[in-house]
């Protein structure tokens, strides 16, 4: 990420975990009766801490955290450089059956 500071962090879009069955949800992944039936599934979450299809992110510290949650801390970021890894909440061998994108746009100022 260039040098700056970030005013906003919006999303467009969305994603399934598994394609066909659950309708796309965004960043902040599945709830109600869809997080419910995915609940026997848990083992394929990439993080526990966190729902279904929730976007997670990398930050540059390391730490994976909630989208909503960088989103929030990056606009008062005193120094937000860095590079950032964003993912859905699923693990890496069940992503075949996933579709769908978020797309992420971060305004500097």
């Amino acid at each position: 990420m260039p040098d700056g500071k970030i005013s906003r962090v919006s999303f467009k879009g969305g994603w399934s975990v598994i394609n066909g069955i659950y309708a796309p949800v965004g960043p902040r992944g599945y709830s109600g009766k869809d997080a419910k039936s995915l609940g026997p599934l848990y083992g394929y979450k990439f993080d526990q801490s966190y729902s279904f299809g929730e976007m997670l992110v990398r930050d540059q510290a390391g730490r994976i955290i909630p989208f909503a949650e960088f989103a929030a801390l990056a606009v008062n970021a005193p120094d937000p450089s860095g590079t950032y890894s964003f993912r859905i909440n699923d693990k890496d061998v069940a992503l075949w059956d996933n579709a769908g994108a978020i797309r992420v746009c971060i305004s500097m100022r």
